[in-house]
């Protein structure tokens, strides 16, 4: 599989800064592609646990969560945990719960990434803070980052 990637940028664009993930996401997948890599990108509202069959039909070995955070200053990236397949308390569903289920469920032999973007402003309307805005450029970065993971030398 290699430099396969699914990229999945997560919000609602029609909350601010809520909408960095879609943004970034696409980014990230273009920034991606010109190294050479193999990416798609699909965009979601929220992570539902269809997901998991979304992830696994995709056949990647990588797969890339991109979601605005409110805990965050600057863009992080981190591996996603690993997790047991076993269903939340509620209607939450996390990066490391939808791989699980894509592991158990379907057999995907995936490795999980999450980017945090830093975000202020959920109020509603279109458009980015200046510091959610100031994140974007970080795509090229954080792709030479991913990859850098995905096959260390």
């Amino acid at each position: 599989m290699g430099s396969a990637f699914l990229v999945i940028g997560i919000g609602n664009t029609l909350r601010r800064d809520d909408g960095a993930g879609w943004l970034f996401a696409r980014g990230l997948g273009d920034a991606l592609c010109g190294t050479g890599a193999e990416a798609e990108v699909i965009v979601r509202q929220q992570l539902t646990p269809e997901l998991a069959e979304v992830v696994a039909e995709h056949g990647v070995a990588h797969v890339v969560f991109v979601d605005a955070s409110t805990e965050i200053m600057t863009v992080a990236l981190t591996a996603v945990p690993d997790a047991e397949a076993t269903p939340p308390s509620s209607h939450h569903f996390t990066p490391a719960t939808i791989l699980a289920i894509a592991r158990r469920l379907y057999g995907a032999e995936i490795t999980g990434w999450l980017v945090h973007l830093p975000a202020f402003d959920f109020s509603h309307g279109e458009g980015l803070s200046d510091h959610a805005a100031s994140s974007m450029n970080l795509a090229d970065a954080i792709a030479a980052e991913l990859l850098a993971r995905a096959n260390p030398r």
